[in-house]
Parts: C-alpha cells; structure tokens; sequence
C-alpha cells in the first residue's frame, strides 16, 4: 500500500527512517530556500507522506526546525574539545573552546538563530544544556588551578553570555555589516570573555561599579625591586 506521492507505508519500526528522510527534506529546503520556506505540508510532499505522518514525529513546525538543526549542533562539543586536546594550561584551553563556540555560531548563523533565539522547546533546552556543559568541563579545571576565582557555575555562565551575545549581535545583522576579519572577531572577543570572567573573581566587591582605580589594581604590574646581597649582607640596587 502507499501513501501520498506514490511513497509506500513505513512497516512497524520504519518510523525511525521515516524520520531521518523528515529530516534531510527539511535540511535541504532550509539550507536551498530559507527558514520561512520549511513547513510541515512542504516536507511532507518533498518526502512523499501526509501532512498528518510529519506531525506523529514532531510536534510542530518549531520543533522540526529545531530538530534539523540538533544535528549541526552535535559538532560543537566534538569542534570544542579538539580545539582543547593537547593544551595543558587550563586557561589556555578555555580560551580555544571560547573561540571556537564563536566561530562556530558564525559559521552557522541561521540555525544559531533558530535554535538559541527561537520560541523555547525541547530542543533548544537541550542545546543549552550542551553549550553549559562544554564550557563548564574547561571553567572547572581553571578553577582548580586558580585562574578563575569563583563558582563554576555562575562562572560558566557568565561565560555563556558573553559568547552567545558576541555571537547574536553578528549573526542578527546583515551579512555585509558583519567584520571582514571574523577568526580576528572570534579570538578578541573570546578573549575579552575569558579575562573579563578572571577579573570578576579578583574584584574587591563584584556587586559594587568598578571604577580606573579599580583597574589599575587589577591589571598593572608593580615594578619588581631587585635586590643583591653585598659582601657585607647588604642589599644594593
């Protein structure tokens, strides 16, 4: 027997295929024709299904979009923990997952937007249980080793805010106002991110503004004396 467009009926426990041809339709008229040109309907027919086949899988039209776009996502914690292997300083290895969190949303702009800024679903959930997580496995061990002061958690997601502002601001836009030196925008801006999460731990008070004393505390290195032991035990310059 078939179903619309000629497509014959899944038998009992092809529905998980079913879904991966969801999918792939979906993905191919996202990535041809844009967001507005995938729905429900226009999946449907591009697999050769009814429209009611598309919705025992997903629950909307959201949720498919967000479900095409989980797949792209995946690469991120693989993309981020590459970019950490081999490095040994903790803060070294933040700084690299933090670029790389920033390249990669811009990399993929459309289903960033759509994933992170979109209507709340599972999905998006899930991703920024993800995004939390990968950045956490490298705020921990600079805490450990003392080069961030504070709470992992609300460390990491300061972090997480940072990056995914740094991120939004650019793929909202235009791609022609965008900067023309993008690994140069991912790597200032990551480290703008990671030191501003180092600062925060060495305020006096983080409750209170700082101020350019504040700063000068913070980020000047006093001159070091040196001192030599004379003959007769004294210190010479």
């Amino acid at each position: 027997m078939t179903g619309a467009g000629g497509r014959k009926r899944a038998r009992p426990g092809e529905g998980a295929r079913l879904r991966t041809e969801l999918l792939a339709a979906a993905e191919r008229i996202l990535d041809a024709e844009g967001e507005d040109a995938v729905t429900v309907r226009g999946v449907a027919a591009a697999v050769g299904v009814t429209t009611p086949s598309v919705y025992l899988h997903f629950a909307s039209r959201l949720e498919l979009l967000h479900a095409v776009c989980l797949g792209v996502w995946d690469e991120l914690g693989r993309s981020m923990s590459e970019a950490a292997s081999g490095v040994d300083d903790p803060f070294s290895a933040l700084h690299r997952r933090c670029v790389t969190y920033i390249a990669f949303g811009l990399e993929h702009p459309l289903r960033y937007r759509l994933v992170m800024d979109g209507r709340a679903t599972e999905a998006s959930r899930q991703v920024a249980a993800d995004c939390f997580r990968y950045l956490a496995e490298a705020v921990e061990p600079c805490v450990t080793s003392g080069a961030l002061r504070g709470d992992v958690a609300e460390l990491t997601r300061t972090i997480c805010a940072g990056l995914h502002g740094s991120v939004a601001l650019i793929a909202q836009q235009p791609p022609e106002t965008w900067p023309h030196d993008l690994d140069a925008y991912a790597t200032n801006t990551a480290s703008s991110v990671a030191f501003g999460a180092a600062a925060l731990g060495r305020l006096p008070d983080p409750s209170t503004t700082p101020d350019s004393d504040t700063l000068a505390e913070l980020f000047t290195t006093p001159s070091a004396t040196r001192t030599a032991s004379g003959p007769s035990g004294s210190s010479t310059p």
